[in-house]
């Protein structure tokens, strides 16, 4: 028993000191490592079989989504927060329109996307209800939400050796309650990255997430959200006795 101890010591020690070289200080420096590159490729795998087909449709990402962003739409443009975790670009990304933005305020016109995606985004807002009214606010009435942020009961929220180690992570029904306050109505609700960061410095993830798909993702990395605008959420009903009523009016010939 004491030699099996000692052994998972060692072990547990080994995995956390590669953790620690693995460390990346914002998103880029994430992505351009292996581990960053293979989480990208299991996203983006989970992300295809959920969302909605955006070819020749105009996308808005918001966070850090150069990896995710689809090239099959007509027009794409990357909108980096204001944030140490997203700021800087990497050179491997293609290049796209690309600014920097505050999270309650997006530059762009109203109904002027059909998409927006957010990744390395929802964590880092300010103000949770002020960026999801930003988002809202640019979607198109049938726009399409597409998110991505921290599981809080995931391994991934609880290391900072990536960018979804950073900001406040969520809960299934916290995410639900704020997606909710914001007039998004949800459509499809799953998750993706199963095995810890430290695995994919060694493995391909795909078999934990062949086991995450049987069995509901209940400990995904991360959330992987598709919901609708509700454009109709902030429109209060009116009791029948307070409906002021309208005078017929009859157009009689001269």
């Amino acid at each position: 028993m004491a030699v099996s101890l000692h052994g998972c010591c060692w072990l547990d020690i080994t995995m956390l000191t590669r953790l620690a070289r693995s460390r990346s200080d914002d998103a880029a420096a994430f992505y351009e490592s292996r581990a960053g590159q293979r989480a990208a490729f299991l996203l983006n795998r989970r992300l295809r079989a959920v969302m909605p087909s955006l070819t020749a449709r105009r996308i808005l990402g918001v966070g850090y989504t150069h990896p995710y962003l689809p090239g099959s739409a007509s027009f794409a443009v990357s909108g980096r927060l204001q944030t140490p975790q997203t700021q800087r670009l990497s050179p491997i990304e293609r290049v796209l329109p690309d600014c920097i933005i505050e999270s309650n305020r997006l530059p762009f016109d109203d109904l002027s996307m059909d998409a927006v995606m957010v990744v390395h985004g929802l964590e880092f807002a300010r103000s949770i209800p002020d960026f999801l009214r930003a988002v809202w606010r640019v979607m198109t009435d049938d726009g399409c939400l597409i998110l991505v942020t921290p599981n809080r009961s995931g391994a991934w929220a609880h290391t900072d050796a990536t960018p979804f180690g950073h900001g406040s992570p969520f809960s299934t029904n916290q995410l639900a309650r704020v997606l909710g306050q914001g007039m998004f109505r949800i459509e499809r609700h799953t998750g993706a990255l199963m095995a810890p960061p430290i695995f994919l410095n060694t493995s391909n993830g795909t078999i934990p997430e062949r086991l995450g798909r049987a069995t509901g993702y209940p400990l995904a990395g991360v959330h992987v959200v598709v919901a609708r605008k509700n454009a109709y959420a902030g429109l209060p009903l009116l009791e029948e006795g307070v409906r002021a009523p309208i005078s017929r009016q009859i157009a009689e010939p001269a």
